[in-house]
Order: structure tokens, then C-alpha cells, then sequence
């Protein structure tokens, strides 16, 4: 009976083995100062990987929230997608067949113009990986986009004819120079609120952060507000919870919006309305501007808080 018993523990305990050294996948827990690109650089693997073996639908993260590491650990069957760029001079395809991919957060491309990020980065007659190549973009490049889309963005290319780029080589920002703030800042609160704004631009987004060395989205509209005289919540959420309701059609500049960025039913961003349709915030990579008519497209808004009058 003693050693049936004894076979029974050691049988119990082989069979254990495998299934621990199958969940020791590495994990990483988010702490305050951490963005997806620096996890990537320090764990070697790249931000679309992270965001893959993570099924993320945005590039948010909260401290505490848990990562499994990409690279090794990419479940059987998955790959990112191979980049649309091609270094060789005489238009050669040297793309790879696109593989399937789990649902990602669609790029933040604008409907107006967008900024190219990679250098001979393909234009493509179809939104197909086997599309026909029929020109190439440099890097800083700025296109005209005709309609965004979560894989291909389709643009208007030479001034006469429509074609594809894909969508991950297109900057997320609004070009600043190309946004035009008239009627609204006529007043000289609202004058002051770009002023504070102008300088932050570009400032590094940062978790938890809530100084010009980096922000999260309500760090930074906690910080314009200071400036202004008004202290906020200090969550996007908590924000949401004060302040006076307004409708849209109510908006003016100062306002704050908010959305649902994580898709977790609740209110997880806010942004600064500057009138015209025209946002800016803290958006996972950057103080910048941005729509809202494009931002309607990607999350669940919440809506518009007012917590000063400009007019």
C-alpha cells in the first residue's frame, strides 16, 4: 500500500511538471512612467507584438495591469504583419503574404493629411498586400489622406489618381500647421488657453505622468487647468464625475471630452476641446492635436464636461 501510494504522488507530481513550465510565460507588470514602445525596447520585441499576444485595442496602460511578453511567447498560429517597406531602388516586391491578425486599435489617421513614418514606404493601386506597387513615399513625407482605415488608408497620389498605403506607416498626429482655430479664440481667456497649450506639444506621454517631463491624458488637462486656475480630479474618470454636463452642440474651447479608450465601459480619456471639431490631449504617444469626428470613429464617447466659461 506504501509504495502504491508513493507511485500515486510521483505520477501526480510528472504530470504537474509540464503544465508549470508552460505557465511560466514571462509577464510584465505596468508601472508608473511605462508606454508600450519603452516595454518593447527594454524586453527586445516591438509595440504591434505587444499589443497582438495582449489582444490591446489601444496603446494604454494602466499601473498594475499584466503583459505577457511577446516574442517567443506568440500564441501557435499568430504573426504580426510584415512591413510595407521596401528599401530596393527598382520597385521590387520583397512583401510577404499577409498573415491574419487579432483585432487591433485602428491607427489615429485623420481624414485631411497625414505624415509618412517610414522611408520607400510602397503606394499601392489596391488595398492588398498583392496590390500593384506604383510609387514610393519618403519619410516626413505628407500625403492627402482620402479615406482612413484600420489596414490600408487610401490617399490621393500625384494629384490625379487615388491609391493605398498602409495604414501603420501614416502618422497618428494631426499636422499642427495645418489646423486653423478661427471664431473661438477670439476671446482673451481662450487666447490664454493656446498659449499654455502651444509650449506642451509634443510632450512625451508618460503613465501617471502629470509635469512637462511627460503626461497622461488627465495629467495633462490637470495641468492646463492649474495654469488657468482651476484644479481638477485627478483620473479621467474622476474628472468625468464633476464638472457641469453639456451637450456638442454646446462645445466650446476649454471644454473637456470624454471617451472610453479602453473599451472597458467606463471613461478611461480625456481631451481639451479648441472649437472647430479640433482636440488636444495627451494621446498614448504625445501631446497632440486631433478630430473629433475621428475619435467618434474609434471609442465610446461619454461626453463633454464644462469647469470654466470662456465665454
Amino acid at each position: 500500500m506504501k509504495h502504491t501510494s508513493r507511485l500515486i504522488t510521483f505520477l501526480a507530481l510528472f504530470t504537474l511538471l509540464p503544465t508549470a513550465a508552460h505557465a511560466a510565460s514571462p509577464l510584465y507588470v505596468v508601472s508608473a512612467g511605462d508606454t508600450l514602445s519603452k516595454i518593447a525596447r527594454e524586453h527586445q520585441t516591438t509595440v504591434s507584438q505587444l499589443m497582438q499576444v495582449n489582444q490591446l485595442n489601444s496603446d494604454h496602460l494602466a499601473i498594475g495591469q499584466q503583459l505577457l511578453l511577446a516574442g517567443d511567447n506568440l500564441p501557435d498560429g499568430s504573426s504580426s504583419a510584415p512591413p510595407d517597406l521596401a528599401s530596393s531602388p527598382d520597385y521590387s516586391d520583397k512583401d510577404q503574404p499577409k498573415a491574419s491578425a487579432p483585432s487591433e486599435a485602428k491607427p489615429d489617421l485623420l481624414e485631411g493629411k497625414a505624415r509618412v513614418t517610414g522611408d520607400n514606404v510602397n503606394v499601392r493601386r489596391d488595398p492588398s498586400m498583392d496590390g500593384r506597387i506604383i510609387g514610393k513615399l519618403r519619410l516626413d513625407s505628407t500625403v492627402e489622406v482620402v479615406e482612413p482605415g484600420h489596414e490600408w488608408t487610401r490617399i490621393k497620389y500625384e494629384d490625379r489618381k487615388e491609391a493605398y498605403v498602409s495604414s501603420k506607416y501614416l502618422s497618428t498626429s494631426v499636422l499642427a500647421d495645418d489646423l486653423e482655430f478661427t471664431g473661438e479664440l477670439d476671446t482673451a481667456s481662450v487666447r490664454r488657453l493656446d498659449r499654455i497649450i502651444e509650449p506642451l506639444l509634443n510632450t512625451p506621454y508618460v503613465l501617471g505622468g502629470t509635469t512637462t517631463n511627460g503626461f497622461d491624458c488627465s495629467g495633462f488637462t490637470s495641468y492646463v487647468f492649474d495654469k488657468l486656475g482651476v484644479t481638477l480630479p485627478r483620473t479621467s474618470e474622476e474628472q468625468f464625475g464633476s464638472g457641469k454636463p453639456i451637450s456638442m452642440d454646446q462645445a466650446q474651447p476649454g471644454d473637456l471630452l470624454f471617451y472610453d479608450a479602453l473599451g472597458k465601459g467606463h471613461v478611461s480619456h480625456v481631451a481639451i476641446y479648441m472649437g472647430n471639431g479640433v482636440i488636444v490631449h495627451a494621446n498614448g504617444e504625445d501631446v497632440r492635436y486631433g478630430k473629433v469626428e475621428y475619435m467618434d470613429k474609434l471609442y465610446p464617447f461619454y461626453g463633454a464636461k464644462r469647469y470654466i466659461d470662456f465665454q
